[in-house]
């Protein structure tokens, strides 16, 4: 009941009009970045552009996906670092439940940036545009093939949203680290460029979920909608649960030293 509390608490903070301004930033930054095809389709130059294509081939994906879902609440905890508002709410709720709490929070707000945004784009599109035509080697593909529009689209919002939890969870995770504002934001780009240069990733395949660029950017391929997006859940789960682990005892070890 504790920890539920503690949470509450961090979710109320989350949930407020920096998350609904930085999903509604998403869908206009993904707008932006298909202007060209969009002109190409209302010139008709290219009729055969849909809203599944605008997704999967729009430009800011470095930006959407690895930046914006940070930025709602992933400094809180160096904003209470920097006012000196950590060691009460430490003492309050203690250490281990305020920063899974924070990690937590984070997270979500992470997951519903990019729902959000996503959703956002996607209705405003569908509104002129067709929903689907197959144009990619995405495992959900076979759901709208199936004629379930709506269940394809929402297996493929969630996925990508569980990415945005992962870059929220990890923007905390660095601000635990290093608890500074900039880190918080900067962090998880930086990590997954850094990522993609140090690890071999010619020696994994492209289609896995442990080739890096289908942490957070890309759908692996399991031949199966179902598994691909269970494989996504478990993927985010494990390495959300790993940094509240790790987060709690650094910030434990940091409040002991001061």
């Amino acid at each position: 009941m504790k920890f539920l509390r503690a949470l509450l608490v961090q979710l109320r903070q989350a949930f407020s009009w920096p998350l609904a301004l930085c999903g509604l930033l998403m869908a206009l930054m993904m707008e932006l970045s298909v202007a060209g095809i969009l002109a190409n389709y209302f010139s008709g130059r290219d009729p055969y552009v849909n809203v599944w294509y605008l997704v999967q081939f729009n430009g800011a994906s470095l930006l959407t996906l690895f930046v914006l879902p940070a930025l709602p609440f992933s400094m809180s905890l160096a904003r209470d670092w920097d006012s000196r508002a950590l060691p009460y709410w430490a003492a309050r709720e203690g250490v281990g439940r305020y920063t899974v709490s924070k990690l937590l929070a984070s997270a979500l707000a992470g997951l519903l940036t990019v729902g959000l945004g996503l959703t956002l784009f996607v209705l405003g599109n569908g509104m002129f545009l067709p929903w689907f035509q197959p144009c990619a080697s995405v495992d959900y593909e076979a759901v709208f093939l199936e004629g379930r529009i709506f269940t394809g689209w929402l297996c493929y919002i969630l996925h990508m949203s569980l990415s945005g939890a992962l870059v929220g969870a990890l923007g905390m995770f660095m601000s635990i680290l290093a608890p500074n504002p900039f880190v918080a934001v900067s962090a998880p780009l930086a990590i997954h460029l850094t990522v993609m240069r140090v690890i071999p990733t010619e020696l994994i395949s492209p289609i896995s979920i442990w080739h890096p660029v289908n942490w957070v950017e890309s759908v692996h391929c399991t031949l199966s909608p179902w598994r691909t997006l269970l494989e996504k859940l478990l993927l985010t789960a494990g390495l959300c649960g790993l940094m509240c682990i790790a987060g709690r005892l650094r910030m434990k070890r940091r409040l002991e030293h001061g």
